[in-house]
């Protein structure tokens, strides 16, 4: 018989774990999607007593299954894309500090956007949300990133918040556009879209 009280508190947990990873997937909707997956596979659930530790990482695995999921079909439907506090960092160390990045970089109008490991950015974008740092944050980046040198531990863990603020900073952007969109697709209803809705 499944406990679908510690079950549900479990899953609860990894939900909102996982969507503190994957910006713009919302947790009841992975705490669902795993509850979903043990009702359809409760005769194994039943029979194997998993404990607590297993259950966790059997539903983490489901949980980013869904995740990675929706976050591409999000993608590839809105052509908009939700930044990982990792993706940041590889942004940092492959582009952000390459002066032949900024020398060939077009005026801030023209809206370029730089590839670094697959990840696409517009790099003024990303200028802005490092600029909005504080200037210890924004110092502890340029340490690690642009002088490669070694950090204390009190650093590491500047520079793991002074990310995740560089994250949150470019997912509230996208966010902010999406809204702003829907809001005026809804005073156009019945009529052509404008142009400046077209991507830059």
């Amino acid at each position: 018989m499944i406990d679908w009280t510690k079950y549900t508190k479990i899953a609860e947990a990894v939900a909102r774990k996982l969507a503190d990873e994957y910006p713009g997937i919302d947790a009841e909707d992975i705490r669902q999607q795993i509850l979903l997956h043990v009702w359809e596979k409760r005769t194994t659930y039943e029979a194997a007593a998993y404990p607590d530790g297993q259950l966790r990482n059997n539903f983490r695995k489901i949980g980013v299954s869904y995740a990675g999921r929706e976050r591409y079909a999000y993608i590839y439907h809105s052509a908009e894309y939700v930044y990982t506090s990792s993706e940041i960092r590889q942004l940092f160390e492959r582009a952000f500090f390459q002066p032949e990045l900024w020398e060939k970089a077009p005026t801030r109008d023209d809206g370029v956007s730089v590839a670094a490991g697959g990840i696409v950015v517009a790099l003024w974008d990303l200028d802005r949300a490092y600029s909005a740092l504080a200037p210890l944050d924004a110092a502890v980046i340029a340490k690690r990133y642009e002088r490669g040198e070694a950090l204390s531990p009190a650093e590491t863990m500047r520079l793991s918040r002074a990310i995740d603020k560089i994250a949150r900073s470019l997912n509230n952007g996208v966010v902010k556009r999406q809204n702003e969109a829907k809001a005026h697709g809804a005073n156009n209803r019945g009529q052509t879209v404008s142009a400046d809705l077209a991507p830059a």
